[in-house]
C-alpha cells in the first residue's frame, strides 16, 4: 500500500517540529494544536507508521484545517529512529533550516520550544548544531517516573558519557533540535532505526565536531496512552548502543 499524506502545499518555512508516533491517538491532535500554538515560527510533521489505532487518520483531519501542520502515515516501515531519520530528510528536501524532535504524548512541553531555539542561535553568541532539553543538567527534572526508569536512564547517559565519549549529561533526551546543515557531515553509517537512536545522533554530531548545548526541561511521565518500549525494543536498544561503541573504538 502507498503512504498516506497531508497537503502537499506547504507554507516556507524555517523550523520543523518533528514527531513519531505508533498508536498515540489520545495524544497527537491536542499536541499538533499545543506546538503551533507555541511559537508561531514553527510548523510541525506527524510520521506515523500506520497505527492500528487510527492515530495517523486522526493526524491527517487535523493537518487538513491546520496549515502549519502536516503528516505521513508511513506503511511497511517500523521503527521510532527511522522515523524520526525520514522526518529529518524531509524537512531537508523542503527547505527548512531546523529541524526539532518531541515525543508524541506530552512528556515534553512544547512551550519549552521557544527556549530551545533561543538556545540554538543565541543572539550575539555562538550558535549550537545540536541543543538538547537535558533532564540531567541544573534545573532538569523527571515527574513520574518509577525508580527502574531513572536506574535505566542514568545508566545510559553514563554509557554515553564515558564509552562513546559525548560530553554531555542526557544523551538519550528525544526533545532536541537539530541545525539540519550538520546532517552532510555526519558518519555515512546506516543510523540506528529504535531507540538508540537519540544517542546514536549525538555520538555522530559530536564526532563531526557539531557544537552541542543541553537546556534543563521538566520531563513529565505520559499521563494517557502506553509506552511502546517493550522488551524487544530495550534489547534492540542495547545492541544498538554496544555497536556504537565498537565503531567508537575502531574510529
Amino acid at each position: 500500500m502507498d503512504d498516506l499524506t497531508s497537503s502537499n502545499d506547504w507554507p516556507a518555512g524555517r523550523v520543523l517540529v518533528v514527531m513519531a508516533t505508533y498508536n498515540e491517538r489520545d495524544n497527537v491532535c491536542p499536541l499538533m494544536e499545543a506546538i503551533l500554538q507555541a511559537d508561531p515560527r514553527v510548523q510541525v510533521l506527524v510520521v506515523d507508521d500506520d497505527s492500528p489505532d487510527g492515530t495517523g487518520q486522526l493526524a491527517l483531519d487535523t493537518a487538513a484545517r491546520l496549515p502549519r501542520a502536516h503528516v505521513l502515515v508511513r506503511r511497511g516501515r517500523k521503527g521510532l529512529g527511522s522515523a524520526i531519520l525520514e522526518g529529518f530528510h524531509l524537512a531537508e528536501a523542503r527547505g527548512f533550516e531546523v529541524v526539532f524532535n518531541m515525543d508524541a504524548d506530552f512528556s515534553h512541553d512544547p512551550l519549552d520550544l521557544p527556549r530551545l531555539m533561543a538556545a540554538l542561535e543565541p543572539i550575539g553568541g555562538k550558535p549550537a548544531d545540536l541543543v538538547i532539553g537535558s533532564r540531567r543538567v541544573l534545573g532538569g527534572s523527571v515527574v513520574g517516573w518509577p525508580w527502574s526508569r531513572h536506574v535505566s536512564s542514568r545508566l545510559v547517559g553514563w554509557f554515553t558519557k564515558f564509552v562513546l565519549r559525548v560530553p554531555v549529561r542526557d544523551g538519550s533526551s528525544g526533545y532536541r533540535g537539530l541545525r539540519l546543515s550538520i546532517l552532510p557531515k555526519l558518519s555515512p553509517r546506516p543510523m540506528c532505526t529504535g531507540y538508540a537512536f537519540h544517542e546514536d545522533l549525538v555520538w555522530r554530531v559530536h564526532r563531526a565536531g557539531g557544537r552541542i548545548m543541553e537546556v534543563p526541561i521538566c520531563f513529565t511521565d505520559r499521563t494517557r496512552g502506553r509506552s511502546k518500549a517493550n522488551l524487544a525494543a530495550v534489547l534492540e536498544g542495547i545492541r544498538d548502543l554496544f555497536r556504537l561503541a565498537w565503531w567508537n573504538l575502531r574510529d
